[in-house]
């Protein structure tokens, strides 16, 4: 592990059995990182949540045997960032209808509903470069899926996006690198 005054690089063995000493080093280091301005319990455990669900993801479809997690902390915020070097984001959304990466095929920026609970749509948007920003749209008058036979595969990205304050995913062509990345406000009331 290497630290920086600002920032906590943390190389993790893509094994399921490895998510939860991972998870304890990234809460220790931010609890250390952050002892001059104590972070919320309720932040804390978004936050929590959401290394959880990075760990989880490098584990399930990342297909490498290593990925890298970023915690860059400041005053005023947490930013926690995954990257790997495997398969781009591949996208199902609710009518059937994929977006993948790069968006070669596509023009952005895109709208694109991936998948929905009934309360809550997630959605993503494509800017012009294909940075994706995450977001939820709350749904009226929907019945609730059965979420024994329908839980998406897309569920841990409506936790990430629900837990933290900002949930991006980039994908690098030239390197060949994705970057998952959630921001979290430190100073929200």
């Amino acid at each position: 592990m290497k630290e920086d005054s600002d920032e906590i690089n943390i190389v993790f063995r893509c094994h399921r059995e490895a998510i939860p000493g991972t998870l304890n080093v990234c809460l220790d280091q931010i609890r250390k990182n952050t002892e001059s301005h104590l972070i919320d319990e309720s932040v804390l455990s978004r936050i929590k949540w959401v290394i959880t669900e990075l760990l989880t993801n490098a584990v399930k479809h990342s297909g490498q045997d290593e990925s890298a997690l970023k915690i860059k902390i400041s005053r005023s915020e947490l930013v926690l960032e995954k990257a790997d070097s495997g398969k781009p984001l591949i996208l199902t959304g609710q009518n059937n209808g994929k977006i993948s990466w790069p968006l070669e095929n596509l023009s952005p920026p895109i709208d694109f509903p991936i998948y929905h609970n009934g309360m809550d749509s997630l959605c993503v948007r494509t800017d012009q470069n294909g940075k994706a920003v995450f977001f939820i749209e709350k749904m009226a008058g929907m019945e609730m899926p059965g979420l024994l036979t329908d839980t998406s595969e897309h569920f841990g990205l409506l936790i990430m996006t629900k837990a933290s304050d900002e949930f991006t995913y980039e994908y690098d062509p030239l390197n060949k690198v994705n970057r998952f990345a959630c921001l979290f406000n430190l100073n929200s009331k």
